[in-house]
């Protein structure tokens, strides 16, 4: 959710507004406000968090690989690894796939697998008794690797992860290892739409799927009325209209970005592909001029400051009156508190109403990461606020109750002294008899 005081103050941002017709500008910057803006300290912080907690309950090493896109044939991956040509294929090779390698000559530029790749080297120079680089099978077989990582940072439609978990999957030293459990699948990502990470999840392999945050999309971030506006919007600003296999009419075609994924969330090192084309496309069409946002996905000309996931005052204002908590957002109890304070708040006031076992649904409310919203969540557990169902215990209810009661304090509170008495004004008069 992006700061409105960041938004204010973004010359780019605010240039990019002024393109829309003024009755279509107020929905425009409510699209832009929902974004998520992923620093790279976020980045790198929070996946280093989890590689490292995860990786604590696997009995051996793990083999680490940045997702990114393998050569193809009719739609099919090529193995991950070669094989020997005996009527038993066996895998081989020391070195296993190149971390960052395009796959078309014409075009060598790195996506988001270089960042990826870097903090993968850094791990495995920090902890090479745990992690291992990109490895062959024949490392994989010296070192007893006993999990197989494809490190990414975004599920989107899915389709990317699901191509490299198949080309590992093709080989047949792999699938062994598989059905002997010598090795399990995940893939470790920062965030992930709910239909991507249903469509890795249903891979053959059974890959866990792990993940920072959720992907905040246009279907889940507003009301079924709101979404089809923003949609509707997207598609009326679309700057490919026209071009040749575009339906400018379908609301969930190639407006909301690829695979009709709809995604609002921005990394430093760049913009998905999922987010809706008008944000990063550029018309062919001279008549049509329109300068996105993120051009070619290049989010570099965005300040900063508009980068960054931590909760501040207003963002947690702004999460409570999403939930419907109006006066828990204008409690001093909230208002006043420090932020971990507040946070605590956030959530209890998340519990109050269900989902409430469905983790990926609580991190969408709070904008918490999933690790430290199960910190808060024990927390609350231990203090007795919450049971094992997360329902609010009497001791929960209470806080909040206290939390609002301090509004209804602070509105009625008298001053002290001296008052001048207020004049009275007759609200009603009768006609004279």
């Amino acid at each position: 959710m992006l700061d409105l005081t960041v938004l204010a103050s973004d010359t780019r941002a605010q240039a990019w507004l002024e393109q829309f017709s003024l009755g279509d500008r107020p929905l425009a910057r409510k699209l832009l406000e929902a974004f998520t803006f992923v620093s790279r300290d976020d980045f790198i912080g929070h996946m280093r968090t989890m590689l490292i907690r995860e990786a604590e309950s696997i009995d051996g090493k793990v083999a680490l690989y940045a997702e990114r896109e393998l050569g193809h044939r009719f739609g099919v991956p090529h193995r991950l690894f070669k094989e020997t040509k005996r009527a038993i294929r066996r895998a081989y090779g020391a070195a296993g796939p190149a971390a960052v390698k395009p796959t078309k000559s014409y075009d060598p530029s790195v996506g988001s697998e270089g960042i990826v790749a870097q903090m993968i080297s850094d791990l495995c120079r920090e902890f090479p008794e745990k992690f291992l680089n990109h490895p062959g099978p024949d490392q994989i077989r010296r070192k007893r690797a006993r999990a197989f990582w494809v490190v990414t940072d975004l599920i989107g439609s899915g389709d990317r992860a699901r191509r490299y978990l198949e080309a590992a999957w093709l080989v047949r030293s792999v699938r062994s290892w598989w059905s002997g459990r010598l090795m399990r699948f995940a893939v470790m990502a920062y965030s992930a739409t709910e239909a991507g990470e249903r469509s890795v999840a249903s891979h053959r392999c059974h890959p866990k799927i792990h993940i920072v945050l959720p992907c905040p999309t246009i279907d889940t971030m507003f009301s079924t009325k709101v979404a089809e506006e923003m949609k509707r919007l997207c598609t009326a600003y679309d700057p490919t209209e026209g071009e040749p296999g575009h339906a400018p009419w379908v609301w969930s075609g190639p407006s909301l970005g690829y695979g009709n994924g709809g995604a609002l969330i921005v990394f430093a090192h760049g913009a998905p592909n999922n987010i809706p084309l008008m944000f990063y496309k550029a018309s062919r069409d001279k008549k049509k001029n329109w300068t996105p946002l993120f051009p070619a996905r290049v989010s570099a000309g965005i300040s900063k400051d508009a980068f960054g996931i931590n909760l501040t005052a207003e963002k947690i204002n702004a999460r409570l009156n999403n939930l419907g908590q109006h006066s828990l957002a204008r409690s001093v109890a909230v208002l006043k508190s420090d932020i971990p304070t507040a946070q605590i708040f956030l959530v209890l006031g998340t519990l109050s109403r269900p989902p409430r076992l469905n983790d990926r649904v609580l991190a969408s409310r709070t904008g918490l990461p999933t690790h430290e919203l199960a910190k808060l969540l024990r927390t609350m557990t231990s203090y007795g606020w919450i049971d094992s169902q997360r329902r609010l215990t009497d001791q929960g209810a209470g806080q909040l109750a206290h939390a609002r009661k301090q509004l209804h304090v602070t509105t009625l509170a008298m001053h002290v002294g001296k008052q001048e008495p207020e004049p009275y004004y007759p609200t009603s008069l009768r006609q004279p008899i």
